[in-house]
């Protein structure tokens, strides 16, 4: 929750772009205490085809209207990483979904946990520019 509400804190869109069916993610996101906290979300309702396809990232764009070279994607699994980078997304990801940093590769940064990520977040890539 204190990982949203920063990036909040910071004018920065916040959209989950899940796998799961609507009525589970509403769940998780009210488990995580970050449901008011979330603009706009997509899940298996807005997209034919899951992670590693990036059907769901795209539809979160769409809904956005952000240009993928604007945003950057928080994810915990290799999945998260591919369907980001076939949308043209940059990915932060966070070793909490219990993926090696092998499994990892291709993101801009890793980090243990949001936690983590908001403990780096001047030197995070929220802060700096992103890789071309």
């Amino acid at each position: 929750m204190e990982l949203v509400s920063w990036l909040r804190d910071e004018q920065l869109t916040v959209v989950v772009a899940s796998s799961v069916e609507p009525d589970e993610l509403q769940g998780l996101l009210r488990i995580a205490g970050v449901r008011k906290l979330i603009e706009d979300m997509t899940s298996s309702r807005d997209a034919s085809r899951s992670k590693p396809d990036p059907d769901i990232v795209h539809a979160a764009l769409v809904r956005t209207g952000c240009r993928p070279q604007d945003a950057v994607m928080i994810g915990d699994t290799p999945y998260d990483i591919e369907a980001a980078g076939r949308s043209g997304i940059a990915t932060v990801a966070v070793r909490c979904g219990g993926w090696p940093d092998k499994a990892l590769r291709g993101a801009i940064a890793i980090y243990d946990d949001p936690a983590d990520l908001l403990e780096g977040y001047a030197l995070s890539p929220f802060k700096r520019p992103l890789p071309v």
